[in-house]
């Protein structure tokens, strides 16, 4: 008599893997992408905008 399992085995070839990231840690941390991305933009914005005024206001 043979036994079959009918759930994923939590092993793969003998050795553990960790387990995959939770969807709130990924969310998280594509939040945080998002936010260092919207950030740097900003920054670079302001930034142009600053030496494009410090520039024009030489004439």
């Amino acid at each position: 008599m043979s036994v079959m399992r009918t759930y994923p085995s939590e092993t793969s070839g003998g050795r553990t893997t960790s387990p995959q990231p939770r969807v709130r840690d990924q969310a998280r941390e594509a939040l945080a992408l998002m936010t260092f991305s919207a950030a740097v933009s900003v920054g670079f914005a302001l930034l142009l905008l600053l030496s494009s005024g410090l520039s024009g206001s030489g004439h």
